[in-house]
């Protein structure tokens, strides 16, 4: 058996873990480097599932602007041509709603409910004596939704309380 030196035994754990060192730096390089793949390939799907979203929302609404472009053409040729186009407008538009509903969206109605700023966007403010203040009594446009999140809020009235010391009031209350 060969006795080293401090000096030869200093040298030998040098190596070591100079070659340790290479390994672990091999071992960094390939790690960041299939890092780098996955993010591309997650790049790659993700480009991939937005264009297969949009075909089949492009699936679905092509229908509704054929339907379109026929109640038109149907309208300028029919005798009576604003009844018919009145009547296609009519079927374009449940046909519109079944193609967003298939999509997912919901429609959704505020009135009689409380107004919630998350799901409704007021609009104006009305006196009431028969609603609750903050009540929805009226509604301006439907508000639509995926799943929980709002696209659109609910364009609404909502009602507020009746406010007392009109006119009338401040003039007997001076006596």
């Amino acid at each position: 058996m060969e006795r080293k030196g401090p000096v030869s035994a200093l040298i030998d754990d040098f190596n070591e873990r100079e070659k340790k060192l290479l390994e672990l730096n091999d071992k960094y390089l390939r790690a960041a480097a299939d890092l780098d793949n996955y993010r591309k390939l997650m790049q790659k799907e993700m480009q991939n599932y937005r264009l297969t979203v949009k075909a089949e929302f492009f699936h679905r609404v092509i229908p509704v602007l054929d339907s379109f472009s026929h109640a038109i053409n149907n309208a300028e040729v029919s005798p009576d041509g604003f009844g018919n186009f009145v009547q296609g407008i009519d079927i374009i538009y449940r046909q519109l709603k079944e193609a967003l509903q298939f999509l997912g969206m919901e429609e959704f109605s505020g009135i009689g409910e409380i107004f919630d700023p998350s799901r409704h966007e007021a609009v104006a403010m009305i006196e009431s004596e028969g609603h609750a203040e903050n009540m929805i009594v009226d509604e301006i446009s439907r508000g639509y939704k995926i799943g929980d999140r709002i696209i659109k809020p609910a364009k609404v009235i909502v009602s507020k309380p009746k406010e007392e010391g009109g006119i009338n009031d401040a003039e007997n209350n001076r006596d």
